[in-house]
């Protein structure tokens, strides 16, 4: 009764996402992440060490999930990450699916609306399709989403939010 509750609520969240992102995707398209260091969805841990170097030490963190992480903060970042202060990979089931980064503070940088703007010619997109809310910034196109804020550092994080609501669905049944 549990597990067929559990695999009903996955398929709704499943169907609920690709209704919100058709909606979303009219008013957006996100690139998949060609703004990040070379880095992109779904590419696989051994694709991230090419870009990132062989030292690239990827974690076994629960049944499928896989991170990296690594701050630049006693030592400079490496050139194929120059200006970020620390990098967070996400990975489930072979593939990744979240890329964080923190940047270093820039003068260009002072408010979230200078990290935005900056944000939305990296990735061609329209300042109109971010919402803000308690100083953070959202925009969704299609099953992506890309996240800002500047309350510690300039922050960003570029997601699949189908592969996200898969693991939030999977941690509840854990």
């Amino acid at each position: 009764m549990i597990r067929r509750f559990v695999k009903s609520s996955i398929l709704f969240t499943l169907v609920l996402m690709s209704a919100v992102g058709n909606a979303a995707q009219e008013k957006c398209v996100l690139p998949n992440a060609s703004g990040l260091f070379g880095l992109s969805l779904k590419m696989s841990p051994a694709q991230a060490k090419s870009i990132l170097g062989k030292n690239l030490k990827i974690k076994n963190k629960r049944k499928g999930e896989y991170i990296f992480f690594q701050n630049y903060i006693e030592k400079p970042a490496p050139n194929s990450l120059v200006g970020v202060r620390a990098i967070y990979l996400r990975f489930f089931d072979g593939g990744l699916y979240q890329i964080e980064v923190f940047y270093e503070n820039r003068n260009d940088w002072q408010t979230l609306a200078d990290f935005v703007n900056s944000q939305s010619a990296k990735f061609d997109l329209p300042v109109s399709v971010w919402q803000t809310e308690n100083n953070i910034a959202r925009a969704v196109c299609s099953e992506v989403s890309l996240v800002a804020d500047v309350i510690l550092n300039p922050h960003l994080e570029l997601s699949d939010e189908t592969v996200r609501a898969v693991i939030e669905e999977k941690r509840k049944i854990y």
